[in-house]
């Protein structure tokens, strides 16, 4: 977050509200969360005439302060990346914004320093990823070998994953391409006797792409009465959902020849 120099106290807070709210929405946050947030800290700083405009892609906000200057500010947001140690982190420093109303020249300090969230090795990441797919694997009906089957998809995955973001791709091409490849690599699996039975195996590897908190948070926009980023949300959750479908279906088109069904 860049702060230009010669800035008034209302352009430091609507900087930081923001860029909080960017970070909150793309660690994972409920729109309706992240407004509330965006507008308690404004009242904290007794800015008036607030108006706060917002959708998964966008935020506009802006307010005047009591001796009558105003400011406002827009940004795009990023790309959501579910990290909820992170969102914790956000939730922690708007609190603590709004009840100890530090100078708002500090603010940036205090945002730089959420940004430094530890984040988990990749060994640990992993060995989480395994533990969970295993346990989905025997939950879906899954033998020991299906498990194991399983668990070879989601190293790879994990990897392919890591890479594609990397490249800042539509999680609609994301999920096609990385269920194209489990698909695949599932066939060959069974195909060689590693694994048993494909949709358990199948299944289980989609648990990686299945888009849970952003339809949670589509349904909650609806309840809410935001029903114009709600319709918007659940239709880029179900595309996404599709797009798992896609890739599965293309794996069994291109090379479902080499088991037997």
């Amino acid at each position: 977050m860049e702060m230009r120099s010669g800035m008034n106290d209302v352009e430091y807070v609507l900087d930081f509200v923001v860029n909080l709210g960017n970070k909150m929405l793309g660690a994972g946050a409920n729109l309706e969360r992240v407004n509330d947030t965006m507008m308690r800290i404004c009242l904290s700083y007794h800015l008036e005439s607030i108006s706060i405009y917002s959708l998964s892609s966008t935020i506009m906000v802006s307010a005047r302060s009591a001796d009558g200057i105003y400011g406002s500010r827009h940004i795009a947001v990023q790309p959501a990346s579910i990290h909820l140690e992170r969102l914790n982190q956000l939730n922690r420093l708007s609190r603590t914004v709004c009840s100890e109303k530090p100078v708002p020249s500090s603010l940036i300090s205090l945002f730089d320093e959420t940004q430094q969230t530890e984040e988990y090795s990749v060994p640990k990441v992993i060995l989480g990823y395994l533990i969970a797919m295993t346990s989905l694997c025997v939950i879906f009906g899954g033998t020991v070998r299906d498990v194991l089957a399983a668990d070879c998809i989601t190293f790879v995955l994990f990897w392919l994953i890591r890479w594609l973001s990397g490249r800042n791709l539509n999680h609609i091409v994301v999920n096609t391409l990385c269920m194209w490849v489990s698909g695949t690599l599932g066939l060959l699996l069974v195909r060689f006797g590693i694994g048993e039975q494909y949709f358990s195996i199948i299944i289980t590897s989609s648990m990686m792409m299945i888009p849970g908190i952003p339809l949670v948070n589509a349904v909650r926009n609806l309840l809410c009465g935001n029903e114009m980023n709600g319709i918007l949300e659940i239709l880029k959750v179900l595309m996404e959902t599709v797009a798992i479908v896609l890739g599965v279906v293309l794996s069994i088109y291109l090379f479902g020849g080499l088991i037997q069904w």
